[in-house]
Formats: structure tokens, C-alpha cells, sequence
């Protein structure tokens, strides 16, 4: 057996700095499901009351472009702080749907409802918005990390449209569907 000898490779970097606050950016959002709820696309908080879409984000361009950060959006709960969780979360999907697609927010033609409405939360699955983006405070020995402050929708002078590169649903639709027969304790269609 040989030794792997790493005393000559690079010391690690410490690129973890974070993205100053108010920093403008495009960026995928990736729905990594949790295997719960709407076609397993869903996760279960640890107490198990709530539900939430698991996403994470990459900077796809400009200065930042592959960084990437993480954040849960509550959607479904039945406390008053998970109710208004939910109420800013799906405040803020409306915003990504928006930014994505190109819809002022007060445009309510049949086009732009039809634009923000789903058939799964797998929909917004790799779609490309507009952030702006926040600091949020560590806590409970974390420590801190951005966020996303705000979506810049069109009715923005500094939005611009960014192409859609694969179909909403594209990288974990297979896998949410395989997730959710298992669940269901339904065979897949594949097997």
C-alpha cells in the first residue's frame, strides 16, 4: 500500500467571506426535495408541524458566479410565527416567478396569472431571478450567512431578463417522482 503524500499541496483557501449586503446578482434556485409533500419536493421541519421547500441558490454570473447559499421557504404551518413564515415565503416565490419570467407585479392579465401559477413546487426547479442580497445573523453557535434580501421584478430599473436555461422541474424531477413512489410505497414506472 502507498502513502498519498499531501505535504506539498496548497494550503486550504478560505473563500467563505461573505457577499457584502445589498449586492445585486442572478441565480438559479435548486429545489433539493426532502421527500415530503407536494410529490416529495417538500421537507418536514425537525419537529415535523411545518413544511418547506429546501432551496439552494448559485450565483450563475458577475464576480460571485458559482458561490452559493441556502435557505428553507416555510409553506405550509400552523403556528402564528410559521403562518407569517409562510405569508414571506410565498411573497417571495411570487417575486421569483416574476423576476424569472419577466411579470411586473401589477400586471394581473390572464398571462401574467397564468405565469405565476404551478402545478408543483418542482416548477420553479432551476429557474434564473434576479436577488438582492442580505446578511443574516448567525446564531445558536452559527455563524452568519447570506440570504436573500429581495427579488428584483421588471417593474426595477436595474432588472434585466435572464435566460432560462433547462425546464423548471429539469434536475431532481426524476428523483422527487422516485422518492415519492417510495413513499407511497407505489412501483415506479421505470421499474
Amino acid at each position: 500500500m502507498s502513502l498519498l503524500d499531501f505535504n506539498s499541496a496548497p494550503t486550504q483557501r478560505d473563500d467563505f467571506e461573505l457577499i457584502p449586503d445589498g449586492t445585486k446578482v442572478p441565480v438559479q434556485i435548486t429545489v433539493r426535495p426532502g421527500h415530503a409533500g407536494d410529490g416529495g419536493w417538500l421537507k418536514r421541519s425537525k419537529a415535523g408541524d411545518c413544511l418547506m421547500i429546501d432551496a439552494e441558490f448559485v450565483i450563475v454570473d458577475g464576480q460571485y458566479a458559482k458561490r452559493k447559499f441556502w435557505s428553507q421557504l416555510t409553506v405550509d404551518g400552523q403556528t402564528e410565527g410559521q403562518k407569517k413564515a409562510v405569508e414571506i415565503s410565498v411573497a417571495r416565490l411570487r417575486g421569483i416567478l416574476e423576476s424569472a419570467f419577466g411579470i411586473r407585479p401589477d400586471d394581473e392579465s390572464e398571462k401574467a396569472m397564468e405565469k405565476r401559477r404551478i402545478s408543483s413546487y418542482g416548477d420553479i426547479d432551476g429557474l434564473r431571478f434576479w436577488a438582492v442580497l442580505g446578511i443574516e445573523k448567525g446564531k445558536d453557535g452559527y455563524k452568519d450567512k447570506n440570504t436573500i434580501k429581495a427579488v428584483l421584478t421588471p417593474d426595477r430599473s436595474d432588472w434585466q431578463q435572464l435566460d432560462q436555461v433547462k425546464a423548471a422541474g429539469g434536475n431532481h424531477a426524476v428523483l422527487a417522482a422516485q422518492q415519492a413512489a417510495k413513499v407511497s410505497g407505489a412501483r415506479p414506472a421505470w421499474a
